[in-house]
Order: structure tokens, then sequence, then C-alpha cells
């Protein structure tokens, strides 16, 4: 549910609340609770010369619960209140643009009684080197992020309900970049950033509970996922530093061409690896669009991960096991007959690659779905 306000001529731009609720078929639900307000506030008594200053607030409230931990039949409640502040100004020096600001956020963690006061800052500048050609820009800033399990189930559909649910506080993300266009038809956008992250949320394999014999313990039926099929979530200090490309070129009115690259190199703290985290990324894109065709190809790479391995029936981890890199190719596009009327079809994984996305669960190999549509009034 979102709602939304836009005010004019006013010191308030815009409020937006939101409410959210999630639950799956094992007892857990989760709640989300969001308003968010920007005010653009004056400060010409200060001088004449001077921007208004941008301020974004926000009062976030998230609550949920499991039935169970995985290791054992105790209950999982969490309840975290975050308020968050937002000043901004924005202005230019010449061929500067400045963006100064800062975030701070009280954090309150209800269920363990833990509270945090943080404050980040929000800055970036610019400054064309070749004008329209080439824009240089760096820029350092922070946030405190909020996990949620719908979140986790988004991203794993394979997750299991028994997570410890917190914050992660990315304490700096410091970024260096260029950017511009080449003949007007050529844009493209280098980067290079270094993050660190205090509880950053990493999947692992969660461990079996059956030894393959029985189903079982005591009498009491495993449930679904408690056979080494599902995912659970832990949290470690994660130091990132990124290098990436991005390159669009428009062919014409009709057809655009994209690409993207993306390395990361990840030092964790407490667990061997950055856990189901590729160090390399990479995509193309091209799209093709006219008042009566479309199309679409975008074809990407995911780099080799690292998950967990446990030895026999052991419950502790005892080493790392790679899940191996894969390409996949997805192709779609359509006519419109008309305003109302249209077909399309989609071609997923071209290649009928049977890779693993996650450990254990293998993709759908190739597919296809075509169809109709027909929009009509009531």
């Amino acid at each position: 549910m979102l709602g939304n306000l836009d005010f004019i001529d006013a010191y308030i731009t815009n409020s937006q609340l939101s409410f959210a609720y999630f639950a799956d078929g094992y007892s857990s639900s989760e709640y989300l609770f969001n308003f968010n307000t920007n005010f653009d506030l004056p400060i010409d008594f200060v001088s004449a010369s001077l921007n208004n200053l941008q301020v974004k607030t926000g009062l976030e409230y998230l609550g949920g619960s499991f039935a169970s931990e995985f290791a054992n039949s105790n209950t999982i409640d969490y309840s975290l209140f975050t308020a968050k502040i937002n000043p901004e100004y924005n202005a230019t020096f010449g061929d500067f643009a400045l963006k100064l600001g800062f975030k701070f956020f009280a954090a309150f963690d209800t269920e363990n009684e833990v509270n945090h006061f943080l404050m980040y800052p929000d800055i970036q500048i610019q400054k064309p080197i070749i004008k329209d050609n080439l824009t240089i820009y760096a820029g350092v800033f922070g946030n405190l992020n909020t996990n949620t399990y719908k979140q986790f189930s988004d991203e794993n559909p394979f997750i299991s309900p028994t997570q410890f649910i917190t914050q992660t506080n990315e304490k700096y993300n410091a970024f260096l970049g260029l950017n511009g266009v080449i003949k007007k038809s050529l844009s493209y956008n280098l980067s290079a950033t270094v993050k660190e992250e205090e509880d950053k949320a990493l999947f692992i394999k969660n461990y079996s509970k059956s030894n393959g014999a029985n189903n079982g313990n005591n009498g009491v039926l495993f449930k679904g996922y408690e056979y080494g099929n599902s995912f659970s979530v832990v949290y470690d200090d994660v130091r990132t530093i990124s290098l990436a490309a991005e390159l669009e070129y428009d062919v014409s009115k009709e057809l655009t061409l994209s690409s993207s690259f993306q390395f990361d190199n990840f030092e964790s703290t407490t667990e061997a690896e950055a856990w189901n985290l590729p160090n390399l990324q990479t995509s193309f894109n091209a799209k093709y669009k006219t008042n009566k065709w479309y199309a679409h190809t975008n074809v990407f790479f995911v780099g080799q991960r690292k998950d967990v391995f446990y030895s026999g029936s052991s419950f502790n981890i005892s080493g790392s096991q790679t899940l191996d890199s894969f390409v996949d190719v997805n192709l779609n596009g359509g006519y419109h007959f008309s305003d109302k009327f249209s077909t399309f079809i989609k071609l997923n994984n071209v290649l009928n690659n049977s890779y693993q996305r996650f450990t254990n669960f293998n993709v759908q190999g190739f597919q296809i779905l075509g169809g109709i549509t027909y929009k009509f009034d009531f």
C-alpha cells in the first residue's frame, strides 16, 4: 500500500506513506511501515545568494516473527524503529557542482534493547573536464540499511523461515568516476568505489538434519526446509573494492545497445568467504522499438561464487564449495496490432544451460512463452 502527496508553493515538497505485509506458510509474518517527508527550506536570510536547503526525513518501523530458529524450537521476534534526517545543500562554484550534506539515524532495536545513533557524510563534487564529453566526479556517503525477510526471499527464494533480522551499517562508500558522451551517441561511465559494511548479510546453505536414512527426529517429522535444501543469512563486516564500467550506444532512434562490467573484491572479517557473492558480473542489452515492433536481448555473465560445505552429518562448516560461473541469454519481442491488441514471445535461457544460481538448485532450461494481450475499458 502506497500513498503520495505533492505540495506546491510550500516548504514541504512531498510526503510518502507506505505499508507492506509479508507472510509465508510457516507462520512467519512481517510488516514494514515507512513515512518520508522532504522539505525545501529557504536560507536566504543568511545570504541572498544561497540556494534553498533540501532536507529529507523518514520514519520506519519493521516488525515480524518466525515460528522457530533453525537449530531449535525457539521463536524469533524482531522489532526495529528508525528515524532519519538528511539535510543537503547543492551549489555551483564556477565549473564545480557541489553537494554537501550528512545523514543522521536514530535506530532502536526494541526486541534486543539495543539503540544506535549514527551519522554519515553525504558529499559529492563533480567538474566537467571537456564540456559534454568528460566529467569527473567523486564523493563519499554512508547509510543504515534495513534488511527484511521479504527482501531476502526476493533475492533467494530458498531461504528458510528462521532468520535473525538486523540492519546493515554502511559505514562509508567512497567513489571516484568519469562519465560523458562521445559524438552524441556513445555514453559511458567508469567508476571505482571502496565501501565498508558492518553486519552485511550473506547467504549460506543450511545443513541437513536428516542423515538420509530417516525423515524425523524422535517421532517429529522434519520440516520441508530442514533437509539441506534451504539457506540462512549470516552477518559479517565486509570491505568491498569495486571497479565498474557502463557503455550505451544509440545506433538509431529505434536501436540502443548497452553493456556493463563490474568487478568486486570482498574482504570478510569473520567468515572465510563473502558467501554467494560473485567477483565478476557483466551484461549486454539490445533494445529495438518502433511504433509496431519491439525486441529486447539480454545476455549476462555471473562469475564463480563460494558456499559453505558440511562434511558427513556434521553441523559444523568444514570448508567451501565453488559454484561455477554461468552465461544466460534471454530474448523477447512482440508486435502491436493496435493500441489495445498485441502479441508477444519470450525466450529464456536460450543456451539451455543447467547452471546453479544457488547450491543444489538448477535453474530451468530453455523456456518459451508466447501469447496475445488485449486492453479494454470497463
